[in-house]
Order: structure tokens, then C-alpha cells, then sequence
């Protein structure tokens, strides 16, 4: 069987995406300052020269990083966002997909130390998080109408307070879960779904993309 020779952007993309990964993977081992090229390099099976030849710099990694990250994340949400009938189910399921991905994703768990890291040390890369989360507040903005139109949520609620609300709440468990990771996700997955009125899923959540 003859084999079929990758392109240059294909090769270009698999090795940024590896490292990426080895990025992510590093900073839950040795945390934001911890993340130095030398470890991503060595993690990767790469240069150090290729982390500096893609990236540029610390601030280029974390902003790739952090959009690569929200980017699987969102893909996620959107193939279980294609089975919800309602608005309301659709909301919900964008909560319930962000507690799984916690819990089963040690990509997405990177994510929020690096945002911690960029907070608790007053780094200007904590820009490309604002920018990350409007994204994830115009998405719900987006699924609170729906509902609003198609009646299974209030009328009279303001789409951009409930969605910051919404956004505000994954944080807090986000972070909360760094702390204590034993922390029953399970549970309050069950809880958010049954205060809405809506069951427990049975939809599986597709692994992230390696």
C-alpha cells in the first residue's frame, strides 16, 4: 500500500496541535510559571526551537493555548447542542457539557490554571481570557433568546445578565474544583438539570480531539 505523505500544513498543524497538548499537560504538572519551553519541548518529543519558531514567546503560547482550548471546548458544545429540541435544553446542556469536560478533561482542567496563573500574578495575558469568555457569554446570549422565543424560558429576563450569571457560575465551579477535585460533579450536574425541570442526559460526551 503506497502512503500517503502529509502535507506541509498538515505537518505544521499536527506538530503545533502536539504541542499544544504537552503545553497544557505541563502547566497542571508545574503550573503557569512552571510552563517553560524546555518541559513543553521535552514533553512534546519536538525542539525547543520549534515551541520559539511557533509561538514567539510565553505570551503567544498562552494566547494559542487558550484559544485552542476554547475552540475544543466549543466544538463539544456544538455537537450536543445539535440534539437539545428546546432553548432551555440547550442552556442546560452548554452547563452540563462544561461539568463533564471538567471532570474527564485534563486539557479544559489547564485551562483555568493558566487563568488563575495570568490573575494571581497580574499578567497582561489575562486579556486573552476576557476575550475567550465574551465569546462562551454571546454563545449563551444566543441559546437564552431561543428560549425566551420558543417559550421555555422567561420572557422577561435580560439575555446578557442570565448569560454573564451562567458564565459567572461555571467559573466559580471551575475553580472550586481545582481546589477539591473530589468535588461530586455528578451531583451537581443532577442538581442544575432537576431544578430546571429537564432529567439527567443519556447522551454520551465525545472524548476532546487529540
Amino acid at each position: 500500500m503506497t502512503k500517503v505523505r502529509k502535507t506541509q500544513a498538515e505537518r505544521r498543524q499536527q506538530s503545533e496541535q502536539g504541542l499544544l497538548v504537552a503545553a497544557a499537560e505541563v502547566v497542571l504538572e508545574h503550573g503557569y510559571t512552571g510552563a517553560t519551553f524546555d518541559r513543553i519541548s521535552e514533553r512534546a518529543g519536538y525542539s525547543r526551537g520549534l515551541v520559539t519558531l511557533r509561538f514567539g514567546s510565553k505570551d503567544g503560547l498562552v494566547a494559542a493555548m487558550i484559544e485552542f482550548l476554547g475552540n475544543q471546548l466549543e466544538e463539544i458544545y456544538r455537537e450536543r447542542l445539535e440534539t437539545a429540541r428546546s432553548g432551555r435544553e440547550k442552556m442546560l446542556d452548554f452547563v452540563d457539557v462544561f461539568m463533564l469536560r471538567l471532570e474527564e478533561d485534563r486539557l479544559t482542567r489547564a485551562y483555568f490554571v493558566l487563568l488563575a496563573g495570568a490573575l494571581g500574578n497580574l499578567l497582561p495575558q489575562a486579556r486573552y481570557f476576557l476575550e475567550q469568555h465574551e465569546k462562551v457569554k454571546q454563545l449563551l446570549v444566543g441559546l437564552i433568546r431561543e428560549g425566551m422565543a420558543d417559550g421555555t424560558l422567561r420572557a422577561n429576563i435580560d439575555p446578557e445578565t442570565a448569560a454573564l450569571a451562567l458564565g459567572c457560575f461555571q467559573l466559580g465551579v471551575a475553580i472550586q474544583h481545582q481546589l477539591d477535585p473530589a468535588m461530586p460533579l455528578d451531583a451537581m450536574r443532577a442538581f442544575v438539570r432537576g431544578f430546571a425541570g429537564l432529567p439527567q442526559p443519556a447522551t454520551p460526551i465525545s472524548p476532546a480531539p487529540a
